[in-house]
């Protein structure tokens, strides 16, 4: 059995689409957030990642079998990456809308206003937990010690500066619209050297799991062949990578487009990254390794680490 295993292995199916979805808009409401305070852009951007990751948990409620249990989530802390981005998630809501208040004259009846020490704290909590939330997702799925594909270090920051990514297309797709002056060029700027980044940190991570072999190796084997494979290859790399970065460097006049290109991407990246993970298969514990295939040995020693992410 274990032997035939080898043609067994199988990719998740539970996460999917709607999850995609739920975590590419949690990561682009904080990282847009996180442009908003850096860059000083106008405060309908950050209304607007307010909203996004606000949908973003809209979207997640609408996955679950009981979502009148969701409410749940949050007093697993201590175990529990998906209760700790629920507490980020409700922090960052709460903090951003305090300190957009205290800038807002129809709330001058609040006992702070902006630039007072109560103000900078929210500012302060609302940016920490922007940045945790364009994280956690990454960190939710590295503690999936069960998909070696995911089960790495290196999946939180590509979460990160794919996020940032992200939300720079977002600026990008309201210039058109919008004039935001010369803060414009350098979300530009940002745009092109976040797309460089996250490409070469893709290349890592591929390169990486594709070195540990087994059940890691069949999911970046996913990412290259089928429907999954064309997905990745012209939905991540060429249109939300390649693309938006020509358009970026050499037609700044389509800079929309650029804007469009990237967000398309960052959502089949999500989806291409959640479809892609491949469980190791339980059955090759207590095999007899001198009579496996090579790719069988990889898994039983996936196997054995289990329980130790990655680098």
């Amino acid at each position: 059995m274990a032997y035939g295993f080898n043609m067994e292995m199988r990719n998740q199916q539970e996460w999917s689409w709607l999850v995609a979805m739920d975590l590419c808009l949690g990561g682009l409401g904080g990282g847009l957030f996180l442009l908003y305070q850096v860059f000083d852009l106008p405060r309908f951007i950050a209304l607007l990642s307010l909203g996004l990751v606000v949908l973003g948990g809209v979207v997640l409620l609408s996955e679950l079998g009981h979502p009148l249990r969701a409410w749940r989530a949050v007093f697993r802390l201590r175990t529990s990456w998906i209760s700790r981005g629920v507490l980020f998630v409700s922090l960052f809501l709460v903090a951003a809308s305090l300190y957009l208040a205290s800038a807002s004259a129809a709330f001058s009846w609040i006992p702070w206003t902006e630039g007072t020490p109560g103000a900078r704290v929210a500012w302060f909590v609302a940016g920490l937990c922007a940045v945790l939330i364009t994280v956690y997702p990454g960190l939710v799925l590295s503690a999936s010690a069960g998909i070696p594909f995911w089960n790495t270090r290196l999946l939180p920051l590509l979460f990160l500066t794919h996020s940032a990514m992200g939300a720079s297309g977002i600026v990008l797709l309201i210039s058109p619209v919008h004039a935001f002056g010369q803060v414009l060029p350098q979300i530009e700027s940002l745009a092109a050297i976040l797309i460089v980044v996250n490409f070469i940190f893709v290349g890592v991570y591929l390169v990486n799991m594709n070195h540990s072999g087994g059940a890691a190796r069949e999911s970046v084997r996913l990412l290259n062949r089928d429907s999954l494979g064309r997905t990745f290859r012209i939905g991540v790399i060429l249109v939300g990578m390649i693309l938006p970065l020509f358009i970026v460097l050499w037609l700044p006049s389509a800079t929309g487009l650029a804007g469009a290109f990237i967000l398309i991407g960052a959502l089949l990246f999500r989806y291409c990254v959640l479809k892609a993970g491949v469980y190791v298969p339980s059955a090759l514990v207590g095999a007899d390794t001198s009579k496996l295939k090579p790719i069988s040995v990889d898994l039983l020693r996936e196997f054995a680490g289990i329980t130790t992410p990655r680098p």
